[in-house]
């Protein structure tokens, strides 16, 4: 193990998830809040529709059903930036981090890519709910070992829309998901044994793709902001629709310039 402990990942594995407490400090989180507030000022203000990987927050319901449905809250008013790290340089530091890719390393194993990132804000007051799901009913065709690493911004609680999960619910492997925004109906899971994961700020949750997740609305007065990145110990079928990933470790180390270009030349030849 290079930073969990074998009981942390003990924890994971029979679990599906694990929290460490304070991950980040808050001078660096301050920095990346402040990086968080001028990329909006630059690239969301005024902003009354989804543009680019910037989506606007709309009015929804329980059932999650608001995607370009619902009104608009208020311009310049985001639910979500799709690939922060795209946006970023702050963010992508973050997810390409030695401490952060020593976590990860820790919970896949030596092999690192990149898979994806996003910024979800779920504003004060008008934050929607995220309905109970897998991650890997979006990716199914992949083989299920990714793990999200789902950094709080904000403290999060059960007011503001925290994480909550299904301890063990990553042993289930992929159930039906359904509606528009896919999701599974709560009357189909045991919500008796939801972990509700009420967070400080810069605390961080890792999960498994096939773990149950869901956070309500936020009711509150305060914004729940969170940084999420997914990495996978395998790179993704580019001929399925998929974007090249980024190597960022193997052998549990950062690659070298000829692994790098090794790692192209694969894809280049799976592309061809």
């Amino acid at each position: 193990m290079k930073v969990l402990t074998p009981e942390q990942v003990e924890f994971y594995n029979e679990h599906g998830y694990v929290i460490v407490e304070d991950f980040l400090k808050r001078p660096a989180l301050d920095s990346l809040l402040g990086a968080l507030d001028r990329l909006v000022e630059e690239k969301a203000r005024g902003l009354d529709q989804d543009r680019e990987g910037f989506n606007v927050q709309r009015t929804g319901d329980e059932a999650g059903n608001f995607a370009n449905d619902g009104k608009l809250v208020q311009p310049g008013l985001l639910r979500k930036i799709q690939e922060i790290t795209k946006y970023s340089s702050e963010f992508a530091a973050l997810a390409e981090s030695p401490a952060l890719l020593d976590v990860v390393e820790d919970l896949i194993g030596p092999t690192i890519y990149y898979h994806s990132s996003k910024i979800m804000f779920k504003p004060a007051r008008h934050g929607t709910p995220k309905p109970w799901h897998q991650d890997y009913a979006y990716w199914a065709s992949l083989k299920p070992e990714q793990v999200t690493c789902w950094l709080a911004l904000d403290d999060a609680t059960i007011e503001n829309g925290c994480m909550q999960v299904i301890p063990g619910s990553h042993k289930w492997g992929l159930l039906k998901h359904g509606q528009k925004e896919l999701q599974v109906d709560r009357r189909n899971l045991p919500l008796d044994r939801v972990k509700v994961a009420e967070m400080k700020a810069g605390s961080l949750l890792a999960f498994h793709v096939l773990t149950f997740h869901y956070s309500g609305a936020n009711t509150s007065e305060k914004d729940r902001r969170s940084f999420i990145v997914d990495y996978d110990p395998n790179r993704r079928p580019v001929k399925e629709g998929f974007a090249g990933d980024r190597l960022l470790r193997i052998g549990g180390r950062a690659p070298t310039p000829e692994q790098i270009l090794a790692e192209q030349s694969a894809v280049a030849a799976v592309t061809a």
